[in-house]
């Protein structure tokens, strides 16, 4: 009688193993590259919201003009008021980009504040807030879109 007395695996047992292993892996962090793009974007949508409401509330007394982010397009991070727009400067887009959303704009990009029709001098009755979507969310597709004040109205970025 012959007894099998060699324990443990073989080299080939072993490498099917590991390139089970790496199929594995390689599916699960395809699919958490989507879902980090689909925080982002859940992310984006909360922050313009936010960033309408506190436009809303300082629209009290009427459509008064924002501070220091006066041009057309100019970054949101920059408004200094009135009132509590100030605290826009706590909002910036996850993807960490430094340019202005433009309706053009074609990647990441920072929240921009325009008028309605994309022209400067917003107010807080009289405002569109862009922002650039990777993956899609809200009944949005990817890419640029814009919220309307004093609304709050999503739409496409003028």
């Amino acid at each position: 009688m012959l007894k099998n007395t060699k324990k443990g695996f073989s080299l080939i047992e072993l490498l099917i193993v590991v390139a089970i292993m790496g199929i594995l892996s390689a599916v699960v962090l395809g699919s958490l590259g989507t879902a980090r793009e689909k925080a982002r974007d859940a992310r984006r949508i909360m922050d313009v919201k936010d960033m309408a409401k506190l436009l809303v509330i300082e629209s009290d007394s009427g459509n008064v003009a924002l501070d220091t982010c006066t041009g057309a397009d100019a970054l949101a991070s920059t408004c200094t008021g009135p009132g509590d727009i100030i605290m826009f400067a706590d909002y910036t887009d996850p993807g960490e980009s430094e340019t202005a959303c433009t309706s053009a704009s074609a990647s990441d990009c920072n929240y921009s504040v325009s008028r309605k029709d994309g022209s400067a001098g917003a107010g807080t009755e009289d405002f569109q807030i862009c922002f650039y979507l990777e993956y899609g969310g809200s009944g949005l597709p990817a890419g640029v879109h814009a919220i309307e004040g004093p609304i709050g109205k999503l739409t496409a970025c003028d």
